[in-house]
């Protein structure tokens, strides 16, 4: 955050030294940035600390934990570990690379394009070695489905002849465990 308005509080630094006021130099960083003018509260902040002898235009450094893990080392990190088993949770990864579980999520969605897929993480775009298991995925699925399909049409078969052998079996006086209407059959 600190580098998005760096432009912006060294615009602050130069109204101060025009003697415009807070509103003034609020006014004019509107016009200026537009929708990515910072907060009204902090550019009079920033004024203020400009004003009483500030020469630094860098943020303060702030304790406790940075605001995002999400490095270049971290994301390869992450990427080798799904590479190496993707059957491994978010939060088996964030306890393996001691990050926190959504810092691991927004590194597979974000960065790598990933989604979680029941227990698996797959790749969002199939590139390079899992393509070929893609294809083989699909060939298997056209193979079996024209396998079912013979199947089916023989039910389909069995089914259009049951109105037969129910009328058949009606008329020689043979009792069915269902009745007729049941069927959609007079009697």
């Amino acid at each position: 955050m600190s580098d998005r308005y760096l432009e912006q509080r060294i615009s602050i630094k130069f109204c101060v030294k025009l003697n415009k006021s807070a509103s003034e130099t609020h006014h004019l960083l509107k016009e200026a940035y537009g929708e990515e003018v910072m907060s009204r509260a902090r550019v009079f902040d920033w004024h203020k600390r400009f004003k009483e002898g500030r020469e630094d235009v860098r943020d303060d450094a702030r304790s406790g934990r940075p605001v995002t893990h999400r490095t270049d080392d971290n994301i390869q990190k992450v990427k080798d570990l799904v590479c190496s088993n993707r059957q491994l949770t978010v939060r088996m990864m964030a306890e393996e690379l001691n990050l926190d579980k959504e810092t691991v999520r927004l590194i597979l969605k974000e960065n790598l394009n990933m989604r979680k897929v029941s227990a698996k993480v797959i790749s969002g775009v199939l590139k390079g070695e899992p393509k070929p298991r893609k294809l083989d995925f699909q060939s298997n699925l056209s193979k079996e489905t024209r396998k079912n399909s013979s199947c089916l049409r023989k039910k389909r078969r069995n089914l259009t002849m049951l109105p037969r052998l129910v009328s058949n079996s009606l008329s020689q006086g043979i009792l069915l465990p269902w009745p007729p209407k049941a069927l959609g059959l007079s009697a």
